[in-house]
C-alpha cells in the first residue's frame, strides 16, 4: 500500500481500448465522444488476489456450464484504486475513472481442485496426483488455491513439467 502495510495488488498497463470497448459499458455515449476519450486514456489493470470462497465454483446444469462466483478481498481492490488514483492525479492525469470487472471477464481461475498434504483439505497430493484416484494427475491451474494477483502461467508450467518429471521417474521407471 506503500504505507507499510500489506501488498494491495498489482498495477499493470492494459492493452489499449477503443470507442468499440467503451461502447459495450457506455451504451448511451456517441460514438465520437468514447473514441475521443479512448484516444486520450491511458490503460491501466488494478489486479488484487480473488481469495478462494467454497461458494465460488463452476457447475454444469443440464447443457449449460454456471459459473458461481462470489467477490472476495474487495477490501484490497478499494485499497489499491484509492492509492493508484491518488498516484495518477500526483502525475497529471486530470480524471481517473475506474470500473471493476464482473464474471464476464474472469481470468486466472485456479483453486478447482487444490493441491495439499491433506487428503481432507486437497482432493490432490504436491505432485498433483488425485488422492482417490491414484492414475489420474491435474496439472492445469486447477491445482493452484490462488493466483496472488499475477497471471499464473509460468507456476502452472513449472509444476506441469515437475510432475511430468516425477511420473517418469516413479511411474514409468520400471
Amino acid at each position: 500500500d506503500g504505507k507499510g502495510g500489506k501488498p494491495l495488488g498489482n498495477v499493470q498497463l492494459l492493452g489499449k481500448i477503443d470507442g468499440n470497448m467503451l461502447r459495450a459499458n457506455v451504451k448511451l455515449a456517441p460514438k465520437f465522444a468514447l473514441d475521443f476519450m479512448a484516444g486520450h486514456a491511458v490503460d491501466w489493470y488494478l489486479m488484487c488476489e480473488d481469495l478462494p470462497d467454497p461458494e465460488s465454483r463452476i457447475m454444469v446444469d443440464g447443457k449449460d456450464i454456471v459459473m458461481q462466483w462470489r467477490r472476495s478481498n474487495m477490501q484490497s481492490l478499494e485499497g489499491l484504486t484509492k492509492v493508484m488514483r491518488e498516484n495518477f492525479r500526483a502525475c497529471g492525469y486530470p480524471i481517473v475513472l475506474s470500473r471493476p470487472f464482473d464474471k464476464r471477464t474472469p481470468s486466472h481461475q485456479c483453486g478447482t481442485v487444490r493441491m495439499g498434504d491433506d487428503p481432507g483439505s486437497s482432493p490432490l497430493d504436491p505432485f498433483c496426483r488425485a488422492y482417490d484416484h491414484q492414475n489420474l494427475f491435474v496439472v492445469d491451474g486447477g491445482f493452484l488455491p490462488t493466483s496472488a494477483a499475477v497471471n499464473p502461467a509460468l507456476s502452472i508450467a513449472a509444476q506441469a513439467l515437475r510432475v511430468a518429471d516425477h511420473i517418469r521417474k516413479t511411474e514409468l521407471s520400471a
